[in-house]
């Protein structure tokens, strides 16, 4: 037999063929009881029988159906997945209607962890083998990382290029490591403005 002609056949037809035979067997054990029975009591146990017969037929038809719909289901396609997948986010990303200092921003941190904002600041240190830069402020600094930049050119540009005027970040802020880097926030940004 092949492997699609077993898929067809579910093995719970067997199944109801040994259940039958084996009440068929009873039935038969039972008609050769002694006479002590009358023929009144054996025909209700026949009865009794057949209808124990009949429920396992429905209940052996209703596993049939449900094989073979999931046969059926399996037979089909997969829908098409969308082109971009969907990201659902941890906590609601409440969007900064203006942009922040970096003051402001170290002063009300816990309100701003996980969410994006926007934050103008004065460029400090370019940490080139981290590729990021630090935005300073009298109240601390605030590191802005590059990785989520879509552009290496804009990339290329910041760690370059002698940023003498405040720049404009727009990004996820974070928690730095604990690695004493003098940071006391970290921006993953996304967008840099100069």
């Amino acid at each position: 037999m092949d492997m699609a002609h077993r898929l067809s056949q579910p093995p719970a037809s067997s199944l109801g063929y040994r259940i039958a035979a084996g009440l068929v067997a009873l039935l038969l054990l039972s008609a050769c009881q002694p006479a002590g029975k009358s023929d009144e009591e054996l025909r209700k146990e026949v009865q009794g029988l057949k209808a124990q017969v009949a429920a396992m037929q429905e209940k052996l038809n209703q596993v049939q159906g449900g094989q073979q719909a999931i046969l059926d289901l399996l037979k089909k396609p997969a829908p098409a997945l969308p082109a971009e997948p969907m990201v659902m986010p941890s906590q609601p990303q409440p969007q900064a209607a203006e942009s922040l200092t970096v003051g402001q921003l170290l002063a009300s941190k816990d309100r701003y962890l996980g969410t994006r904002v926007t934050v103008k600041g004065m460029p400090g240190p370019v940490m080139v083998h981290h590729k990021s830069l630090m935005l300073k402020s009298p109240q601390g600094m605030v590191e802005v990382l590059f990785g989520s930049i879509p552009d290496p050119k804009l990339v290329q540009t910041l760690t370059s290029t002698p940023l003498d005027k405040p720049i404009t970040v727009t990004g996820i802020v974070n928690l730095p490591p604990a690695k004493g880097a003098g940071a006391q926030l970290q921006i993953n940004a996304e967008a840099v403005e100069f």
